[in-house]
């Protein structure tokens, strides 16, 4: 006679994520957890449980608890990577600004924002944000500027951190506290406002130039 087919255990667990969906996996959980119970109260063996992994193989890939902190946080605010340039300033920045819209308006974004404004004080957490930031100061949006700059379309003192946070700080207020979509319109008139006063000085300073070039030959 055939032996009988195994039963399926009733307390049968789901086979735990591997590799790459480790990775995301802990990272999102670690993102979630700092936003429902904080950084302080935020621990590695209450991520391991929520997902669904073994906490030594998060101990292997991430040491501390601060380590895994800052690469969660470096991977939320990488949403920016892979954006394609079209050598048009206005068409670049309402493609980025979309794109942070969007990030803004996920559950992951919205999960960092909290932790950010909510713990914003805390100086551990702060200097991880920072770090996290630092390391994405030199991808596509400071990019698209720099090549913006060598084209001449914005004037070479206009400050890139402050260009990029006007239209980021315009977007977090319509979706957090107009409670707004930041829609494709929104998009469009906010960047025209920030760049009409960053092109002003780029077309003076050209006038200036050809002014200058005209009276020296």
């Amino acid at each position: 006679m055939p032996a009988p087919k195994k039963k399926s255990s009733p307390h049968a667990t789901e086979p735990k994520p591997r590799g790459e969906a480790f990775v995301q996996t802990v990272l999102q959980v670690t993102l979630q957890q700092l936003a429902d119970v904080g950084f302080e109260k935020l621990s590695i063996p209450d991520v391991a449980a929520r997902a669904g992994v073994n906490r030594t193989s998060i101990y292997r890939r991430w040491r501390t608890k601060e380590v895994l902190v800052r690469h969660a946080l470096d991977a939320a605010m990488d949403h920016s990577e892979g954006l394609a340039t079209t050598g048009d300033l206005r068409t670049d920045l309402i493609a980025l600004a979309q794109t942070v819209a969007h990030f803004l308006q996920s559950p992951t974004g919205t999960a960092v924002v909290r932790i950010l404004l909510a713990e914003g004080s805390n100086p551990e957490l702060r200097l991880l944000a920072n770090k996290a930031y630092g390391n994405a100061s030199d991808r596509a949006p400071f990019a698209l500027l720099a090549q913006a700059k060598a084209r001449g379309e914005i004037a070479p003192d206009v400050d890139a951190s402050t260009l990029l946070f006007t239209i980021a700080g315009a977007l977090m207020h319509r979706v957090f506290v107009e409670q707004g979509r930041a829609t494709v319109t929104y998009i469009a008139q906010v960047v025209d406002l920030v760049l009409k006063g960053a092109t002003r000085y780029a077309k003076e300073e050209l006038l200036e130039t050809h002014y200058r070039s005209a009276h020296a030959s």
